[in-house]
C-alpha cells in the first residue's frame, strides 16, 4: 500500500509525490506541464486506480491516470484545457466536469473510455457546469447551470439520463448536499424567502422544509452535520445572527441556541458521542471550542488565549481517539488535542505560527473526493516553519509529532495537499 499526494519544488514545480509503505517520500513525476509541473489535483480512486487532473504543455489540464503499478498515463488530450473537476464515482463509472468549448459532463468507463455525456446548452457561453456531484438513492445528483434560470438541481439516473430536477427562482443554486433520514437535504434560495432548508426524498419529492426569514435574509442553512439521530446546522435569526438549529427525524426543524449576538457555529464535528465546533462567545468576542452533548446540552468547552483573541479552534479532524485541530495561542496556530476524556491540550509549540493542518484538508480543487490523510497508523500534515516553509509532518498513533521531509528546501516550502491511497 502506498500514499499520494501533491507537492511543489522549485526545481520541478507541483508534482505527485509517493509516500511508501516504508514512509519514504519520492518524487514521483517531473512532467513540465503548462511550465509549473505536472499539478496534479482532485486524487480520486476508481477501479483500481487513482485519477486525477494534470497540466500538460500542449493542452493544458487534462485527466491522468496512476495504475497499480504506480505508472503515470496522461489518459485524454481533449481541447486545449479539458480541466476536470469534481470528480466522483457513480454506477461503476467515474463522472466529472469537463470542456472542450463549454463545461459539460463527462464520464469514464470502467474499460477506460471516456465519453462526453451532455451537449446541454446551460448558461450561454459556459454550458451546464455541472459542480457538488453528490451520490443519493441510487442516482447522481449535481447542480447545473441553465439558460433562463441560473443554477437548478439536477440527476443522472442509474440508467444514466440526465434530467434537469428543478425550476426554481432566477437562481435556485443548491448548495450543502446532506444526506440524512432517507433524504438529501441541502439550502437553496428564491427571491421571496432567500436561502432555505430543502428536502430532496428518495421518492424524488421535492419540498422546500423551512420557510424562516431570519434576519430578512432567508435562514441559510450552513454546516450540515448528521449527530445523535438528527441534523445539525448554523442558520439565520433576525435577533442574534447565526445560532445553531437542530432538524429532528420527526422532520421538525428547532433554533437550538440563542447565545450573544451571532454564535456561528462552524467546523462541525463529531467526536466521543458529542457534536463539536467552532463558537463565538460574543461577551468577549472570542471564538471558543463548544460541546454540543448527547442529551443536547450545549457548552462552552474553552476559555484558552482570553487575551490573544481567543483560540479559535479549525480544522478539526478525529484520529485514534481524539479530535486534533489548530488552535490560536500567543505563537499563533498551535496543534491541539481533545482526548476522550474531553481534556483539552495544547500539542505542539513550534514556530510563531505553526498552522498544522492534515494534508487531505488543503485540497485545491475538489475536497469531497479526498479521504482523511490516514496512513501507516499515522496523521500526514502539512504545516509552517519559518526556516523551512510549509513542508510534510506526521503525526503518531503515540501521539508524537515529527518533522516528516523538506521536499521544497529553505523558506518556500512545499505545500503538501490531496492524498490518495493505493493498493
Amino acid at each position: 500500500m502506498t500514499a499520494w499526494f501533491s507537492a511543489f519544488s522549485a526545481g520541478g514545480g507541483t508534482q505527485l509525490y509517493k509516500l511508501g509503505n516504508d514512509e519514504s517520500v519520492t518524487q514521483w513525476t517531473a512532467n513540465p506541464g503548462g511550465g509549473f509541473g505536472l499539478n496534479p489535483d482532485d486524487l480520486t480512486f476508481f477501479n483500481n486506480a487513482v485519477w486525477f487532473s494534470g497540466a500538460t504543455p500542449a493542452n493544458s489540464f487534462q485527466l491522468y491516470k496512476l495504475g497499480a503499478d504506480s505508472s503515470v498515463t496522461q489518459w485524454t488530450s481533449i481541447g486545449t484545457n479539458l480541466h476536470p473537476q469534481d470528480l466522483t464515482v457513480f454506477n461503476n463509472a467515474l463522472w466529472f466536469n469537463g470542456t472542450d468549448t463549454t463545461l459539460q459532463l463527462y464520464k469514464l468507463g470502467n474499460d477506460g473510455s471516456i465519453t462526453k455525456w451532455t451537449a446541454d446548452p446551460g448558461f450561454p457561453g459556459i454550458g451546464l457546469n455541472p459542480i457538488n456531484l453528490t451520490v443519493f438513492n441510487d442516482a447522481l445528483w449535481f447542480v447545473g447551470a441553465t439558460p433562463a434560470n441560473g443554477f437548478q438541481l439536477f440527476k443522472l439516473g442509474n440508467d444514466e439520463s440526465v434530467t434537469q430536477w428543478t425550476d426554481i427562482g432566477t437562481n435556485f443554486a443548491p448548495a450543502g448536499f446532506t444526506i440524512f433520514n432517507n433524504a438529501l437535504w441541502f439550502g437553496g434560495e428564491t427571491p421571496a424567502n432567500g436561502p432555505q432548508l430543502y428536502k430532496l426524498g428518495n421518492d424524488g419529492s421535492l419540498t422546500q422544509w423551512t420557510a424562516d426569514l431570519g434576519s430578512g435574509l432567508g435562514l441559510d442553512p450552513l454546516f450540515m452535520t448528521v449527530f445523535n439521530d438528527a441534523l445539525w446546522f448554523a442558520g439565520l435569526t433576525p435577533l442574534n445572527g447565526l445560532q445553531l438549529y437542530k432538524l429532528g427525524n420527526d422532520g421538525s426543524v428547532t433554533k437550538w441556541t440563542s447565545i450573544g449576538d451571532n454564535l456561528f457555529p462552524n467546523d462541525l464535528t463529531v467526536f466521543n458521542n458529542a457534536l463539536w465546533f467552532n463558537g463565538t462567545d460574543t461577551t468577549t468576542d472570542q471564538n471558543q471550542l463548544y460541546k454540543l452533548g448527547f442529551d443536547g446540552s450545549v457548552t462552552k468547552w474553552t476559555a484558552l488565549n482570553t487575551a490573544g483573541g481567543g483560540l479559535n479552534p479549525q480544522n478539526m479532524t478525529v484520529f485514534n481517539d481524539a479530535l486534533w485541530f489548530d488552535g490560536f495561542t500567543p505563537n499563533g496556530f498551535q496543534l491541539f488535542k481533545l482526548g476522550n476524556d474531553d481534556s483539552v491540550t495544547q500539542w505542539t509549540d513550534i514556530g510563531t505560527n505553526f498552522i498544522p493542518g492534515p494534508v487531505s484538508n488543503a485540497p485545491l480543487g475538489d475536497p469531497d473526493s479526498t479521504p482523511l490523510s490516514v496512513f501507516d497508523n499515522a496523521l500526514w500534515f502539512q504545516a509552517f516553519n519559518p526556516t523551512l516553509g510549509n513542508e510534510l509532518y506526521k503525526l503518531g498513533a503515540d501521539g508524537s509529532f515529527t518533522f516528516w521531509k523538506d521536499i521544497n528546501p529553505g523558506p518556500g516550502g512545499s505545500f503538501p495537499h490531496d492524498w490518495a491511497v493505493l493498493g
